[in-house]
């Protein structure tokens, strides 16, 4: 029979829950809060509902998709984990752990990528990637996003607009470009980083409390010691056809086995 624990979701009897479904609870909640918080980020980018959003989608456009996933992997590990938690459902909450590792790789991508951008050479893979990697039209959305013109100056591989022609008091978009990108990574690598931590915590978490969700020991099934076997049927078949059904008895006509002889 199944325990009152495990019936249904398992939220009519909270006051019975284990201090290691509560901690899995809590950490379940926590890859769920950054995940969403990821999420929330990128949709915003992708729709460009913030400032500058647009020179991110065009310089950083391969960390704009690594956080798109991570947040992704994040928050279906999250459902995942909050589904076997409810369930009292061990083979889900190891999935869950399972998926807690490609969630740990896509966010340290984010950071190694990031870090590496920002801190080697940043100034020199601007001026690379506006002479070559960048298109006019990716170098168009710079232009009216940081108001510049221009890369060093309005005659220099510049985009002709509106704003941007050859006499125009813009300045380069080579220093706001530095200033945005220097920041905008600083502050994509140092959030990934310090996320980095809780996540191996939760990974832990997973791994010592997924077991213990109830108050069951182990996982319910009969030891091997107590099993039964073919051979063991099968002996018991042949003790149910030797079974010797006693012969009809009479008892003797002594007065030992009948008190009313005695009178």
């Amino acid at each position: 029979m199944l325990e009152k624990d495990e019936i249904g979701l398992g939220i009519e009897s909270v006051g019975q829950w284990t201090p290691h479904k509560w901690c899995l609870l809590f950490s379940v909640t926590t890859v769920f809060v950054y995940g969403l918080i990821g999420m929330t980020c990128a949709i915003a980018t992708w729709f460009r509902t913030w400032p500058h959003a647009d020179v991110m989608y065009v310089a950083d456009y391969d960390i704009l998709v690594l956080i798109t996933l991570a947040a992704s992997i994040l928050l279906l590990t999250s459902i995942v984990g909050l589904t076997g938690t409810l369930l009292n459902s061990r083979p889900i909450l190891a999935v869950y752990a399972l998926l807690l590792w490609p969630s740990l790789i896509s966010m340290l991508c984010i950071g190694y990528i990031g870090y590496k951008r920002s801190a080697l050479s940043l100034d020199r893979k601007l001026n690379l990637a506006w002479s070559q990697w960048y298109t006019p039209v990716g170098r168009l959305i710079i232009q009216d996003s940081l108001q510049c013109c221009g890369y060093y100056n309005a005659l220099h591989d510049a985009t002709p607009s509106i704003r941007c022609y050859s006499r125009t008091p813009l300045p380069g978009c080579k220093g706001r470009l530095y200033r945005f990108e220097q920041e905008n990574l600083g502050v994509v690598w140092s959030t990934v980083f310090s996320l980095v931590p809780l996540h191996i915590f939760n990974i832990f978490v997973a791994l010592l409390c997924a077991n213990h969700v109830t108050k069951r020991f182990g996982k319910g099934i009969t030891p091997k010691g107590y099993r039964l076997t073919r051979v063991d049927l099968k002996l018991a078949d042949g003790r149910v056809g030797r079974v010797v059904v006693p012969e009809l008895s009479r008892a003797p006509s002594s007065m030992t086995f009948r008190e009313d002889r005695a009178y």
